[in-house]
């Protein structure tokens, strides 16, 4: 049988379809790879500044316990030493000024357990850095712990867990718009 002068015509869609259809493939996976490393980044990010907002909040709680003269970076609070900058120094009075501002807590032993709990909660240096399934959950599970950690120790301080309003952020967050008379 001969073969048709044409056949290689007629087979042409096909074949530009099968080499768009791979270079799709190839494509999409290498865009679904750098997508994922951002969203990871953008996910991994949230989860540090939460946990580090709760390590802020554990840390002026821990300033402001009956006796404490120290946080637990080791640097004295009222006098700082004199081997640290003129800038350092600022810093450290300053988050004396604030702490002392915001008054001293009861000295409650409770108190001062969950505190100590809520420190070791976040603290950065035990966190594993592993990307597993099972350090990512551990991870998630400890932010969780220092979240209810944190809301005890604000209804037993009296302090709103929350003390910021939220803010929109952008159209789809508003409720509506007020008119000015």
């Amino acid at each position: 049988m001969a073969l048709d002068p044409f056949d290689n015509l007629l087979e042409l869609e096909n074949d530009f379809y099968r080499q768009g259809y791979d270079a799709g493939i190839a494509d999409s996976a290498y865009a679904g790879m750098i997508e994922g490393k951002v969203f990871g980044i953008e996910k991994g990010s949230e989860k540090a500044l939460a946990l580090g907002k709760l390590r802020g909040r554990a840390l002026v709680w821990q300033g402001r316990m009956p006796g404490s003269k120290t946080v637990s970076t080791g640097k004295e609070l009222a006098s700082p030493p004199a081997s640290t900058s003129h800038k350092e120094s600022a810093s450290a009075q300053s988050l004396d000024e604030v702490l002392h501002s915001l008054g001293p807590l009861p000295d409650n032993a409770r108190l001062r357990k969950h505190v100590e709990a809520l420190l070791a909660a976040t603290d950065g240096e035990a966190i594993s850095r592993d990307n597993t399934d099972e350090a990512v959950s551990e991870f998630d599970d400890r932010i969780t712990r220092a979240r209810a950690k944190a809301k005890v120790i604000a209804n037993i301080v009296g302090e709103p867990f929350n003390p910021t309003p939220s803010t929109n952020s952008g159209i789809e967050d508003a409720t509506g718009l007020q008119a000015r008379h």
